[in-house]
């Protein structure tokens, strides 16, 4: 009886060990493959599988295949449309036909924890890692790796934050309120859509609240208590826009190139905000002291003057900032020049930021450039924290982990500059230094919200490759 048992135990072992390993790879932006190395006498591979959810004793699941000859030395399924995304799940069961018997693996699963590239060679040995200045919070990266993508087929709530709270301390105090819901922040075919809209529009809400009424952000608030809830009293109006803004709070770095392929919004007194922003703050958290990337940034009016200028939808601006005072020191432009404004069209925009210099590109093409910006910075820059720059390095405060954030903004201090002149013969309808600035805005409100034409970023996906 116990060597009946053995021998049962043995033979299990031995039909165990002769099923070759499922390989599953996840492919960007689309495909699956999987594959069984070849062993003698096999004459099929079948598979059965479901993609996120398990598979049941009724069904074969809708990832399904037999393989019945090897191909370069591999048995091979592929589902080349397949778009798939880090943290799907395939629940599969696996057959082989080996020497005339059939083996089985059941219940078994595999979790994407990366999307790879489909040119990669395929050699089963990883590529070497090679050396990087890049540094990943809580990670690893290896020269030439992307270390973060975002494809935006729904939003992994674990990497980003949905930002619920009003902009209080933030140096260009734009006239909104960034709030969690579906009409400012949503995912749809493959896109992230933020959204601003009037905030007496929102359930809830007429135009008199915001003279009179009150704004509770509290539930959901990711900033502290006094910037999640007012209430409106005199030319201390609530935000009349509400819109949305998400961080990257699950991923930071140090170093690396970042691409953001995006449609910018248009409407009047509009902003995106596409930005690397400081994650610990360490050489301060006012006016800029820790530094913020513009990656991408277009006036949303479709025309604005100030003077002979013209800085509306057609001109990009961005780079570094580090100083309220000086705010522009930094900060470069590029016009378009085909009759057409940024808003427009989809466009890739790009950031290289390395330990000697920070660069823009757009489509490509580089288009601005700043080199060791503490050196740079000029003596009359009054809200640098110079001595914690000096115990940086010439990057500072651009050598510290920095997170990703995407949102839309509106009017606000820093971005149009008063006297302006828009569509119209139009002028801003508020001073930067004006208490009543917000009031002024919301006013106007017939003269701009009808050139609202596209009040969103959309964004089809971010990535990060280590440098």
């Amino acid at each position: 009886m116990g060597g009946r048992v053995l021998c049962l135990i043995l033979f299990i072992k031995i039909s165990y060990a002769q099923m070759p390993d499922v390989k599953i790879q996840a492919f960007r932006p689309k495909g699956l493959r999987i594959s069984v190395q070849d062993v003698p006498k096999m004459t099929l591979f079948a598979f059965q599988g479901n993609l996120n959810h398990k598979l049941d004793s009724t069904s074969v699941g809708t990832l399904s295949a037999e393989v019945l000859d090897p191909v370069n030395g591999r048995w091979v399924y592929e589902e080349p449309d397949l778009k798939l995304k880090v943290k799907d799940v395939v629940y599969y069961n696996a057959v082989f036909s080996i020497n005339k018997k059939i083996y089985e693996k059941t219940n078994q699963q595999f979790t994407v924890t990366e999307l790879e590239d489909p040119n990669a060679s395929t050699d089963s040995q990883k590529p070497e890692c090679k050396p990087t200045k890049t540094r990943v919070r809580g990670g690893k990266a290896c020269a030439g790796q992307t270390i973060f993508e975002e494809q935006f087929d729904s939003l992994d709530e674990n990497v980003w934050q949905i930002e619920q709270y009003i902009p209080i301390y933030h140096p260009e105090y734009p006239f909104v309120s960034y709030q969690r819901n579906n009409l400012t922040v949503s995912t749809a075919d493959g896109n992230l859509h933020i959204n601003a809209k009037l905030q007496q529009h929102m359930p809830g809400f007429l135009d008199d609240s915001i003279y009179s009424g009150t704004l509770n952000l509290f539930s959901g608030c990711t900033s502290s208590a006094e910037a999640c809830i007012k209430q409106a009293s005199g030319a201390d109006i609530l935000p009349p826009i509400v819109s949305g803004r998400i961080t990257s709070i699950g991923f930071a770095f140090t170093y690396g190139t970042v691409e953001i392929r995006a449609k910018l919004p248009q409407g009047d007194w509009l902003y995106p905000e596409i930005l690397l922003e400081p994650f610990l703050k360490k050489y301060g958290s006012m006016n800029y002291a820790s530094g913020v990337v513009k990656i991408a940034c277009a006036r949303g009016n479709a025309e604005l003057y100030s003077g002979p200028n013209d800085y509306s939808n057609t001109v990009l601006y961005g780079g570094p900032i580090m100083d309220l005072e000086c705010r522009e020191n930094f900060l470069s432009t590029k016009r378009r020049r085909d009759g057409t404004s940024w808003g427009d069209s989809f466009h890739t925009y790009s950031v290289q930021w390395t330990p000697d210099f920070i660069a823009l590109s757009v489509d490509g093409e580089e288009w601005a450039r700043v080199e060791a910006p503490r050196d740079a910075l000029p003596a009359v820059c009054a809200h640098a924290p110079r001595h914690l720059l000096q115990a940086g390095s010439q990057m500072a405060p651009f050598d510290d982990h920095f997170y990703i954030t995407l949102g839309v903004a509106a009017g606000g201090i820093t971005e149009f500059r008063d006297g302006s002149i828009t569509s119209g013969g139009v002028t801003k309808p508020w001073r930067d230094s004006a208490r009543k600035a917000s009031v002024h805005f919301w006013r106007h409100m017939s003269d701009w919200f009808p050139r609202w034409s596209q009040p969103s970023l959309i964004v089809d996906f971010v990535k990060v490759i280590a440098l």
